[in-house]
């Protein structure tokens, strides 16, 4: 348990040394990518998302865990998008993988970056 110099208990959202984990996928047609593979032991809750969009034409990015979209992105053509949580994405289930989609745009690239944390 941390403690302030007043003896008042602090909390902190998510605990980083040895629990960040990192993920990268790029999509490039309408197929589903696994950003992050499952842990059995934890569950792994986003807290940052990077998507960058390569083409001349926009693009619609759905994250999902355990066969349910958690957020869905757009992005402009030719632009990043960054995006930190404050209070962690979290994962339904332990053991299922992060994906990331989009549809089938040709010529089209998105890649997407990720930071996680097991709890």
């Amino acid at each position: 348990m941390l403690k302030d110099n007043r003896g008042r208990q602090i909390t902190k959202p998510f605990e980083i040394r040895g629990a960040h984990v990192t993920a990268v996928a790029s999509l490039t047609t309408g197929t589903a990518a696994t950003l992050l593979s499952g842990d059995a032991s934890y569950f792994l809750d986003l807290i940052q998302v990077s998507l960058a969009n390569s083409s001349t034409v926009s693009a619609s990015v759905s994250l999902t865990s355990d066969g349910t979209t958690l957020r869905t992105y757009q992005i402009p053509a030719g632009d990043t998008l960054v995006i930190n949580y404050n209070i962690p994405i979290s994962q339904l289930t332990k053991n299922v993988p992060w994906l990331v989609d989009m549809e089938d745009i040709t010529g089209t690239t998105v890649t997407v970056e990720a930071e996680f944390i097991k709890n």
